[in-house]
């Protein structure tokens, strides 16, 4: 998904931030009202920015006073070297840490080594300190794991003396393992799974460790590791709620800084979530040999962790792709989108290692790339690996899949093959039979494959093709195996439709393309007033069958269903069918339908979203005045949101909207980046943002953008030319006439296309071939306002003026009985040198929101104004996005 702050605007605000911090260790206390003015578009994140970093310097101040800086004086007083704790002989310092002084001891009784850990002497009368050590006493007790340091005893003395009595694990820290030499991907996988099972031991107990690092992990001669030090540890839970449990003062920060959690840093409520971060900082560091967060100061590296990525370009090229995947997951730094389950990222870290050894996935053979590492996962993952991306260029060429548990109740007993060849990654639901008998039913059973196909697509670690590709194959005498490989899929499911009344049978069945052999069958029953639970229920059925991760967020969008009327379903349904026919009047057809629906029912949220589509659609081809059909499509859209804000279509034609008509580019940016979270399969949703970046002079992450949405929809002969155009505006005009020509094989007789090809043959001054093409283009869809304006620029720049005049002279009668968008109108009169008249039609075109007016700065029949200084004063007044 596209970023929701620009790149530009990152180092602004970076720059913006280290402006100030600089003026204050130079001895100034700049205000910061004033600072921000200097950035009225950024001020708000500035300040927001600023103010962290106050916090956190103000927090840390108390981490550092309370658990460091109070040690300083330990080392050297109050050495209990050759002195004895009851039982215990004191042989040798070995560690010094936050909470603790640690010695080597031998056990007289038993006649063997332990490690004794004392409070330090200056805090030994510190009651915090004391009420701390005696916690981690508790938790060390109740936790009972091969990989965690268990405790023998803990004696407290009359004079105040405390001692925890500890297992003594011989061996070295993985922070001197680090230092030492680079660890191999085994052995990194090895330690880190151990560490990961310790950890995911803990909180089954209700316990987080909060100071988790290489230096609290021992690792013995023959491998085996320790996790030690639970002294910052919390309970969570239960008792954890009383505040007098809580040791940590209110916002204090209690961890260290290289591997604290953004939460930890700031102060915030904690919870398992933040060891899963320091868990990645460990595993990040073990694998690339540098912290993936520092700083030449503790405030250095605190802002690095709030406000940027680890360079990933440093992780090994031998690193698998789902562990760089489960990487970026474990540091994302908003802890609901972060890994939730540190037993899951054991069992993740043992597969990915039992594969490096016995099956092709060696280190030497893995081609991952280090700049994209959600490329492609070979191996099953956990569900939490495929949570809603951050991380930039996440696309959807990334599919994870997890087993979700046993057989449901209807499989019970039931012997379900699974493949041999790997998890299914990528999917398409083909048409589904009509076995009504009645021709009628069509759209019902279309609408149902649609249906299936767009539950399956709010599934992030699930690439599901989309509609139009789907139907291409509606009918086909092509084999399974020929349309996984044109579709670049894994799988297909099949199925029929039985309509009979208010009743529905739907029978779906999994084919396992790349063997072409059947995994998986089942009949499911229900009544139209129920319809959407039925298709929820098929949905997750599927999606336990290919072992699919879905989120516990996907599953609640995806079970959200509630009973609806049977007439405004299958009216709903019907509206959606003439939609797709793509037309002018199909598409008045579809609102009345749309409105129909929700005329029974009025808080049907889809319905809402597909009324404004109806709407605001036709006005992009300039069949509508924009105030009529943009204004009635937001209303609509608006209430679809209302009514249901996780609706992906809704949010994404409010993006549209706000794009093409409002001009609110943050606006658009925003709804339709989180259209895409809603639905990680929503093609429009890629669409819309790869428009919003050309108009943000974008055009490579405009194609990268309008490429994923082909992914999904490779069959589109939208999408292709779409893309035709960007590369056209990015001036790749070679590459935009193949683009074209790969469209028309899609569809032969798409206008959009052949007029694109037009608009090309013009960019290159190859006139003849423009005026052929665009009478081509009228000869199939008739004088369209667009084609004959088109054709006028055509003739005028070849040097017809005369003709050009005439096809002028045809938009201004026609003008005076149907709407033509007066972008046309100004750059005919731009090809015919009529510099006024052209800026007057602009200057109109501004005024009634035309949206073809998004495209002012890309390369056009506009070009010829750009000099005038009326042009610059058009631009301004866009204000468009950078």
């Amino acid at each position: 998904m596209a970023e929701s702050v620009d790149d530009n605007q990152e180092r602004i605000i970076e720059d913006a931030v280290q402006q100030f911090v600089d003026a204050q260790l130079q001895g100034e206390e700049p205000d910061i009202d004033e600072f921000v003015k200097r950035y009225p578009a950024l001020d708000h994140q500035i300040r927001e920015n600023i103010q962290d970093l106050q916090k956190i310097n103000g927090l840390f101040t108390s981490i550092v006073q309370a658990d460091e800086s109070d040690f300083e004086s330990t080392v050297t007083g109050d050495d209990l070297v050759g002195q004895k704790v009851e039982s215990f002989e004191i042989v040798e310092m070995i560690g010094r840490g936050g909470m603790g002084v640690v010695y080597l001891a031998r056990d007289t009784k038993l006649d063997r080594s332990v490690a004794v850990k004392s409070v330090p002497a200056d805090l030994q009368a510190n009651s915090t300190a004391q009420t701390r050590f005696r916690r981690e006493a508790k938790l060390l007790a109740s936790l009972n794991h091969p990989n965690i340091a268990v405790i023998h005893d803990i004696i407290e003395q009359d004079e105040g003396a405390t001692y925890l009595i500890l297992e003594y694990v011989p061996g070295e820290t993985l922070a001197e393992r680090i230092a030492r030499e680079p660890l191999q991907l085994e052995q990194a996988l090895s330690i880190g799974r151990q560490v990961a099972e310790a950890i995911s031991a803990a909180h089954e107990k209700g316990v987080t460790h909060r100071d988790l690092k290489p230096g609290n992990i021992k690792i013995t001669q023959e491998g085996k590791v320790k996790v030690l030090d639970f002294g910052l540890a919390k309970a969570v839970g239960g008792e954890a709620l009383d505040r007098q449990n809580t040791i940590t003062q209110p916002g204090g920060v209690i961890g260290t800084p290289a591997y604290m959690s953004p939460e930890q840093a700031r102060g915030k409520p904690t919870d398992t979530r933040s060891d899963i971060w320091s868990f990645g900082c460990v595993l990040y560091e073990m694998l690339t040999g540098k912290v993936p967060f520092e700083g030449e100061t503790v405030s250095d590296t605190l802002v690095s962790l709030l406000e940027r990525e680890p360079d990933w370009r440093a992780l090994p090229e031998t690193t698998p792709a789902n562990i760089q995947v489960l990487l970026r997951r474990c540091l994302e730094k908003e802890p609901h989108r972060r890994l939730r389950d540190m037993g899951d990222i054991a069992i993740t870290l043992e597969d990915t290692a039992s594969e490096l050894q016995h099956s092709s996935l060696r280190p030497e053979t893995v081609e991952a790339d280090r700049t994209k590492p959600t490329s492609g996962s070979r191996r099953a993952l956990p569900w939490f690996i495929t949570g809603p991306a951050v991380a930039i260029t996440l696309f959807l060429a990334i599919i994870i899949v997890f087993k979700l548990g046993g057989p449901s109740e209807k499989q019970q007993g039931k012997s379900v093959a699974k493949s041999a060849v790997g998890p299914v990654k990528a999917i398409v639901v083909l048409p589904f039979e009509n076995l009504s008998g009645d021709a009628e039913q069509e759209y019902f059973v279309d609408g149902m494959t649609d249906a299936l196909s767009a539950e399956l697509g709010k599934i992030k670690a699930l690439r599901v093709i989309s509609r139009t590709s789907a139907m291409h194959y509606k009918d086909t005498d092509k084999s399974t195996r020929q349309i996984v490989e044109e579709l670049g899929v894994d799988a297909v499911i099949e199925g029929s439709v039985l309509k009979a009344g208010n009743d529905v049978r739907i029978t779906a069945q999994l084919v396992d393309g790349r063997i072409d052999k059947h995994l998986w069958s089942e009949n499911y029953t229900g009544t139209l007033t129920n319809i959407l639970a039925l298709q929820s229920e098929v949905t997750l059925a599927i999606a336990r069958e290919i072992e699919v991760a879905i989120t516990p967020e996907e599953e609640r969008r995806i079970t959200r269903t509630e009973p609806i009327n049977p007439q405004a379903y299958e009216a709903y349904l019907k509206g959606i069918l003439f939609m797709e026919r793509q037309t002018e009047e199909s598409f008045k057809i579809a609102a009345e339908y749309f409105n129909q629906a929700i005329e029974i029912e009025p808080n049907y949220a889809a319905a809402h979203a597909w009324l404004g589509g109806s709407y605001w659609v036709p006005s992009l081809w300039g069949h509508a005045p924009p105030h009529e059909s943009f204004a009635k499509g937001k209303t609509a859209m608006y209430k679809a949101v209302e009514l249901d804000e996780t609706n992906a279509e809704a949010r994404g034609g409010v993006g549209w909207i706000a794009l093409h008509y409002d001009w609110d580019w943050q606006n658009a940016k925003l709804n339709l980046e989180r259209s895409i979270e809603l639905n990680p399969n929503y093609i429009y949703g890629y669409h819309g943002l790869a428009w919003y970046l050309v108009v943000a002079g974008r055009y490579e992450a405009a194609i990268d953008m309008m490429q994923s949405a082909i992914g999904l929809d490779p069959h589109s002969h939208v999408l292709n030319n779409g893309l035709a155009s960007m590369y056209s505006f990015s001036g790749q005009l070679e590459r935009a006439l193949e683009q074209r020509k790969k469209t028309l094989e899609l569809a032969p007789g798409y206008v959009e296309t052949i007029s694109g090809l037009a608009e090309d043959y013009l960019s290159m001054s190859r006139y003849p071939e423009a005026v052929v093409t665009l009478k081509k283009a009228m000869d199939l869809a008739g004088r369209r306002p667009g084609l004959v304006a088109g054709l006028g620029r055509a003739c005028a720049l070849s040097g017809r003026k005369d003709e050009a005049e005439i096809l002028l002279q045809e938009l201004q009668e026609r003008a005076a009985s149907e709407y033509i968008l007066p972008t046309y109108f100004a750059g005919l009169h731009a090809s015919l040198g009529n510099a006024d008249e052209a800026f007057r039609w602009l200057d109109q075109a501004y005024r009634e929101r035309d949206p073809l007016m998004v495209f002012l700065r890309v390369p056009s029949s506009l070009d010829s104004l750009r000099a005038d200084p009326r042009f610059d004063k058009l631009l301004k007044q866009m204000d468009f996005p950078e």
